[in-house]
């Protein structure tokens, strides 16, 4: 069985990220999910919901609690009071034009943005 890895989860955060201002419909991550950094760069693209399956393989159960522990310590530490607070704040503004933004090397600002956002 292959499981997901951390290097699988920039397609579909950028995905998120584009598609959250855009659709009336939940979002969620289930690639690549294996630390907080990943759940926390999830919900900065625009991630409803962040799920994980092959992290909890590898480490057991009780990693749900690594993982929460890990979001909120950088909530804390960023001064978020709620997930709601920093749920896609860098998903694409619903007025840009997708493949335009694209074309510009835009989207390439979700990657980078843990420099901003995160101190992963």
């Amino acid at each position: 069985m292959d499981l997901s890895s951390p290097a699988e989860g920039r397609l579909p955060r950028t995905w998120i990220a584009l598609l959250r201002r855009r659709v009336s419909a939940s979002l969620a991550a289930t690639t690549g999910v294996e630390s907080s950094a990943d759940v926390v760069r999830y919900l900065l693209a625009g991630a409803d919901v962040v799920m994980t399956a092959s992290a909890l393989l590898r480490h057991g159960p009780d990693y749900v609690g690594t993982l929460l522990g890990g979001l909120t310590n950088w909530m804390t530490w960023k001064e978020f009071e709620s997930v709601s607070s920093l749920r896609g704040i860098l998903s694409v503004p619903p007025d840009i034009e997708e493949a335009a933004y694209a074309r510009t090397g835009r989207v390439d600002v979700l990657e980078t943005a843990k420099f901003s956002y995160s101190r992963w």
